[in-house]
């Protein structure tokens, strides 16, 4: 058995925090570590340092290796060309060149748990789940109308003694309106990203359903790999387009019945936005205004302020967002935090791209 943690995202809706350079998964958060070292240590339960593997850019392949000094350097996968989640899922798989029938954990590296024991638990049964060729995901119970998640319709139970269910459909991030029709009518879980598979079901599933790509990985697979041989994947990988796992694959193999779903209730948040680090946090500490830095308040609320050195005054705010870094300051709404990932073409055409 092995993981496959994915740690090419750029997080652009944490801006100014998360930059090009110093993206999401690297950043310490939610914590004493960064969100990509507590990935890695709530599988130390689960596996050997040796056994898990880490996909991210080449860019940031040597910041990696100095945050996990524990893992093989050689564990640690430079991607040639971002095409998102399930081409980088069966990159890694290629590269790692583990046996077909093993079991592969495969989850991205800037998601935030609570719980940790409850996610060990999860993910076991879910490895049982995978034992017998399901390709398996794990499902957030929803805690609100969040349309910033993909969900998942969960189907009938596989056996009365497991929580795991087949998947009936993934749904796409939906519209305030029907993400609560969801939750009123029960039956559907919030799509974590977090899949659990035997190489070959993911193998076959890919044959089926992207066969390009599986030709591609069949190829990189021939490459001998000497000085500049990453440059002959590039090139492989080039035609190929973005795949996510979910939408292109996990869906089409739920229609054949291929897929199951375990139950995660954790305390999951997949840190997507600044409102989503507020409401993390704020679960995790019970406090509604959480604070970093130096920082003084009197009467606010729902507020989340990122600082440093510099002291940050807050007086009466409710429901608002304060990063401050040293060239940037973003200030918003709390609930218009996902609008900072489109107002970045504009602070890159106005400000420069320095500051991404």
């Amino acid at each position: 058995m092995f993981a496959i943690v994915m740690a090419g995202g750029v997080g652009t809706r944490l801006w100014p925090l998360s930059r090009r350079k110093s993206p999401k998964q690297l950043l310490a958060l939610t914590g004493e570590t960064s969100l990509l070292q507590q990935t890695v240590a709530r599988l130390g339960s689960l596996l050997k340092p040796h056994d898990i593997y880490v996909i991210t850019s080449q860019a940031h392949v040597r910041a990696t290796q100095e945050q996990l000094p524990h893992l093989p350097a050689d564990n640690v996968l430079g991607e040639p060309l971002a095409r998102s989640t399930g081409v980088a899922a069966a990159l890694a798989t290629a590269l790692a060149r583990r046996e077909s029938d093993e079991i592969a954990l495969v989850l991205p590296a800037d998601h935030y748990l609570q719980d940790e024991a409850t996610f060990v638990a999860a993910m076991q049964e879910a490895i049982r789940v995978a034992e017998r060729g399901y390709l398996v995901t794990l499902g957030v119970p929803p805690k609100h109308a969040a349309t910033g998640y993909g969900y998942i319709k969960v189907g009938e139970r596989l056996h009365p003694a497991s929580p795991a269910a087949l998947v009936d459909r993934f749904v796409e991030k939906p519209d305030a309106e029907r993400a609560q029709a969801f939750v009123d009518e029960g039956g559907y879980l919030w799509n974590a990203g977090i899949f659990v598979w035997r190489v070959y079901a993911f193998r076959q599933a890919l044959e089926r359903f992207q066969p390009a790509l599986a030709e591609a990985l069949d190829r990189i697979a021939g490459i001998n790999r000497t000085p500049g041989w990453m440059s002959d994947v590039r090139d492989v990988l080039e035609p190929i387009p973005a795949i996510q796992i979910d939408a292109g694959i996990a869906e089409a193999a739920a229609a054949e019945g291929r897929v199951a779903v375990v139950p995660l209730d954790a305390g999951w948040s997949d840190i997507g936005s600044w409102s989503a680090l507020l409401e993390a946090l704020s679960s995790s500490s019970g406090d509604s205004l959480v604070a970093s830095g130096r920082h003084l308040d009197r009467g606010s609320r729902d507020v989340l302020v990122h600082g440093g050195e510099r002291l940050v005054v807050t007086v009466g705010l409710h429901d608002v967002i304060i990063v401050d870094t040293p060239d940037a300051l973003l200030v918003c709404a709390r609930d218009r935090a996902e609008e900072i990932k489109p107002v970045l073409d504009e602070i890159a055409e106005k400000a420069g791209e320095s500051y991404l």
